[in-house]
């Protein structure tokens, strides 16, 4: 399997398609539960059921501290269920934390209490009469279940983490039954004890036939329980078959997704048409497509992905389409590469462009934040951006093919391929933003008018509830319960309410339409509406075996192929390695930093290695990879670059363009003849010129020296809320990728509140030295420092009114898992915040329309490197209103930072404008950054050049 499906499978936030629906909560809670209501407090439940439902909508901090009072209280009432039942809902939050070791931990816990159960109390409770007989043989069915699920959980996190062994011993100890056939079950009488199974305590965990609760639910309990049968086999052999494709034992995999498919067949009867059933079926149809693919069986694989995409039609399960149609245009692109004849290998592109086509029409439609998206993109070992990365490259194969001379300008056919290449790449841009907001769960509510954001906050709580009750908890009594096939026709209802719902708020809220449904901006629109005569667009699209770059200007359009992601993203780490020499990446959080504090949490103030020897060759051969094929093009222009990979973090500024000069200042860096500014798609900056300009203040404000914990001087006298010692759950998750460690607490850490960060003293002399500058240009400047820098106040206050929104704190960029990408504010003394501006925090701030500058972040490079950090960060701030943001690319140290900011604010602020709309923030910066270079003691580029501008120069 490749490493890109591996990391697929650790990023998505629910468990694998073996445990049902991906936003439900694993295990399934029976009327026991709600039978020893009168021994356990109500508040357990209550605080179960909140925690469940902040955890939701992405709420993580919050929801911690409900499901730890649940714990509490299970604990002390000795309910073992309940224990365990919270135990897994844990284990779901700190998955989605990406904290895998300790969500196992949980995931552990809860199989035990499933394992050993109440068994004597259930047995105790058969006693009165038949009936209760059954209840309680049920409840010790559903304990089974539960820890079956357990155990594909525990399964499915291991391999996650790449441990196979430990996942294939989780998923040998699940003992799972192939549901019985229609057929069979007509052949014998229904419930009673003899279709009960012995006990739980030979270590392997068995299911139960299917049993009722109570006569009168015998209909709704026999369907229930094939389809936890059902679900259960599924689960087993899917994950069984992963681990055997993941270490390409192809033909036991085969053999394993045969078995999942034959057990979710037409066979079964009624819950043939169950959402789970007809999910599975197309995971099975699907992976053997994939193996036969991997085997080299092309025409075989055509074969079996059209049999998983005419099955998935039929089954009205239109969502899990794309990964076949997917691998259907692989297969005919693969065989076009090994055909010898140009009229057929010319067919089999086209057949295979269609597919890729079709598959990205397929995703296109698929809602955000739906239960739909969420198992979509929790089936399938593949990822919609690998879909539109392969369509891209697809695409631009077929343009240089059309173009009679590589790197001249396009026209006719090739034009039209590179044209469809580049909105392909600017669609995939908008759609990993979109994926990276649902894997927290984040939810955008800023500009969605409220009765409609309740409407749908409401329906997705019921589409929950449902996906639950059908594979997983359900608080409800088996009084309450209805039959699968009922709850689905629900479940179809609220989804096509949710459809509804979504193009409602879209019609409300045209800047949340632009976000969730924006169409790119075409080749010839990105022309017309973006460019200008002086700017050249640089666009690029790293794929596995080739990368691409648009060269675009007013006028014209040349495409260029550059090596593979893999040698690039060599390229640029190396690069990295040398603008941050190793003495200066001492990975510490915060702890033992030097007397000269620096921003971002890990660089010493060991001074800068005068000699440049071993910078210069590895700039110059970025520089020759990704700029210099459209040197001809671009000359001395502006340059508007859209990165890709780890290309997000390097500042093109620092490329040398020639193996010349004596030291750091004379270099002859793309800075001294190119001004440089960066987007996250083209299709943004476009966007922005269309949103409201609310330009009207002049007004400037900086946050600045917060308060990071209580050991700090300025925190005496504080109070926190009672939630406090639970929140700062992404901020502990964010540092332990930062660090490549946990934060571990010392003695002295471990009594305080907050974090044990270094205090940056030199962001109250840099705000200071701003408000000087303000004050000399007529400019109104306010400033909140110590504990007034908190999250709180930016959620309260009015900040619409300013201008320039300057922020000097510790930042986090997480590359690995950019949902954990924020800002660090004052970590004490906060109310209702935990002090950690998260991305999908920031999209629901209110700014007019400010530069924001954020004046120091410390970039944790993930095994990924995709670059939706540094990008999803400022896409955010974009969102919510800022047409331009200032970000760091790494730790920078305080005295440079300081006297590169005060020089751009005074030539921002002060300088005499050229014209009536005055300096722009790119033409300012740029400036100051030259003159830091010729002024020598800061001429490294590891002072100068990790500040970057994104968005709009205008």
């Amino acid at each position: 399997m490749s490493t890109t499906a591996r990391k697929f499978i650790g990023i998505v936030l629910s468990t694998s398609l073996s445990l049902g629906l991906a936003a439900a909560a694993f295990a399934y809670e029976t009327s026991r539960s709600v039978a020893s209501a009168v021994q356990q407090p109500d508040q357990a439940t209550d605080a179960l059921r909140e925690g469940r439902r902040l955890l939701k909508r992405g709420k993580a901090d919050q929801a911690l501290g409900q499901l730890q009072t649940a714990l509490k209280l299970y604990t002390a009432a000795k309910d073992n269920h309940g224990v365990a039942t919270t135990n897994n809902e844990l284990g779901d939050l700190y998955l989605r934390q990406g904290q895998y070791n300790v969500a196992l931990d949980h995931y552990k816990h809860a199989l035990d209490g499933f394992v050993q159960g109440d068994k004597k109390q259930a047995q105790a409770t058969a006693a009165a009469t038949m009936v209760d007989s059954r209840l309680a043989n049920a409840n010790i069915a559903d304990d089974k279940f539960n820890a079956n699920l357990m155990l594909a959980k525990i399964g499915d996190v291991n391999f996650r983490l790449g441990r196979l062994a430990e996942a294939s011993s989780a998923y040998g100890r699940m003992e799972a039954r192939k549901p019985e056939s229609a057929a069979s079950r007509t052949t014998r009488r229904f419930g009673g004890l003899g279709g009960m199974l012995g006990g739980i305590s030979t270590g392997k965990v068995e299911i139960g036939a299917p049993t009722s609760a109570a006569i009168g639910l015998l209909e709704a309990k026999k369907e229930l329980d094939l389809y936890r049968d059902s679900i259960v086999y599924s689960s087993y052999e899917l994950g069984m078959g992963r681990l055997d494709y993941a270490q390409k034992n192809f033909d036991g995999a085969k053999k394993h997704f045969e078995n999942a498919l034959d057990a979710a067949g037409s066979s079964l009867g009624g819950i043939t048409k169950l959402g789970q059933t007809r999910r599975f079926r197309a995971a099975a149809r699907t992976s053997l497509g994939d193996v036969a693919l991997s085997q080299g069986r092309l025409k075989d694989a055509g074969k079996l992905y059209g049999e998983a995409i005419k099955g998935a039609q039929e089954d009205k399960r239109f969502d899990l389409i794309w990964p076949a149609q997917r691998g259907l245009a692989r297969s005919f692109w693969l065989q076009a590469l090994q055909e010898s004849d140009v009229k057929k290998s010319t067919s089999l592109r086209d057949s295979g462009l269609k597919n890729y086509r079709d598959a990205i029409q397929t995703i296109e439609a698929l809602r955000a934040g739906s239960l739909r998206a969420d198992e979509a993109r929790t089936t399938f070992l593949g990822t919609t951006k690998d879909v539109f990365d392969e369509t891209a490259s697809a695409l631009a194969e077929m343009a240089l093919l059309a173009s009679p001379s590589a790197g001249a300008p396009l026209s006719g056919k090739a034009l039209d391929y590179a044209a469809e290449a580049f909105k392909v790449t600017e669609q995939s841009r908008s759609r990993s933003l979109l994926d990276l907001l649902s894997e927290t769960g984040a939810s955008i509510t800023e500009g969605i008018p409220a009765e409609l954001l309740k409407r749908k906050e409401d329906n997705l709580d019921r589409q929950q509830e449902i996906a639950e009750e059908l594979t997983g908890i359900s608080l409800t009594a088996d009084k309450d319960k209805k039959k699968p096939s009922d709850l689905e026709s629900e479940l179809e209802k609220l989804q096509t309410d949710f459809d509804q719902i979504e193009n409602q708020i879209r019609t409300a809220s045209p800047r949340y339409a632009s976000l969730t449904a924006g169409k790119p901006l075409s080749l010839a629109e990105v022309q017309a509406n973006v460019l200008d005569d002086q700017t050249v667009l640089l666009e690029y699209n790293l794929g596995v075996e080739a990368s691409y770059l648009w060269a675009v200007t007013k006028t014209g359009v040349a495409l260029y192929k550059l090596p593979a992601r893999q040698n690039l993203d060599k390229l640029a780490t190396d690069l990295r390695a040398q603008l941050i020499p190793s003495k200066l990446q001492r990975r510490i959080v915060g702890i033992d930093v030097m007397s000269d504090s620096q921003r971002g949490l890990g660089v010493s103030a060991t001074p800068f290695a005068e000699d440049a020897a071993s910078f210069i060759p590895a700039s110059n051969a970025l520089y020759k990879a990704v700029i210099e094929p459209a040197a001809s093009v671009i000359g001395e222009k502006r340059l508007l670059i859209v990165a890709d990979g780890a290309l997000n973090y390097v500042p093109f500024e620092a490329l040398v363009k020639l193996p010349d000069g004596a030291d750091y200042s004379s270099l002859p860096y793309l800075i001294k003849s190119n001004e440089v500014i960066y987007s996250p798609s083209a299709s943004v900056v476009g966007a922005i010129r269309q949103q409201d300009k609310n330009r009207a203040g002049r007004a400037i404000l900086i946050l600045a020296d917060p308060v990071f914990n209580s050991n700090d001087a300025r925190a005496h006298g504080t109070t926190s809320s009672t939630a406090a010692d639970t929140r700062g759950l992404g901020i502990q998750s964010a540092l332990t990728d930062v660090a490549g460690q946990a934060a571990s607490p010392t003695a002295e850490s471990a009594k305080m509140q907050g974090l044990p960060l270094a205090r940056l003293t030199g962001t109250r002399t840099e705000a200071e030295q701003i408000v000087k500058l303000a004050k000399t240009s007529g400019t109104q400047a306010d400033v909140w420092l110590d504990l007034e820098t908190s999250e709180d106040n930016l959620d309260t206050r009015d900040v619409s009114k300013y201008r320039v929104l300057h922020i000097a704190t510790h930042g986090l960029l997480n590359a690995e898992r950019p949902q954990f990408t924020g800002l660090v504010l004052s970590l004490i003394d906060n109310k209702s915040e935990d002090g950690f501006l998260r991305t999908d925090e920031v999209f629901n701030l209110r700014l007019g329309s400010p530069l924001v500058m954020l004046s120091a972040c410390e970039t944790g490079l993930g095994k990924e490197k995709r670059g939706e950090g540094v990008m999803g960060l400022t896409r955010a701030f974009m969102y919510a209103g800022a047409p331009t943001v200032g970000v760091s690319l790494w730790s920078v140290a305080d005295r440079s930072t300081a006297e590169l900011m005060t020089d751009f604010y005074k030539r921002l602020l002060v300088t005499p404008p050229a014209s009536s709309s005055g300096v722009s923030a790119s033409a300012a910066m740029r400036d100051a950054q030259l003159a830091m270079i010729a002024g020598k003691k800061y001429s490294a580029p590891f002072y100068w050049a990790p500040f970057v501008l994104v968005g709009d120069w205008h």
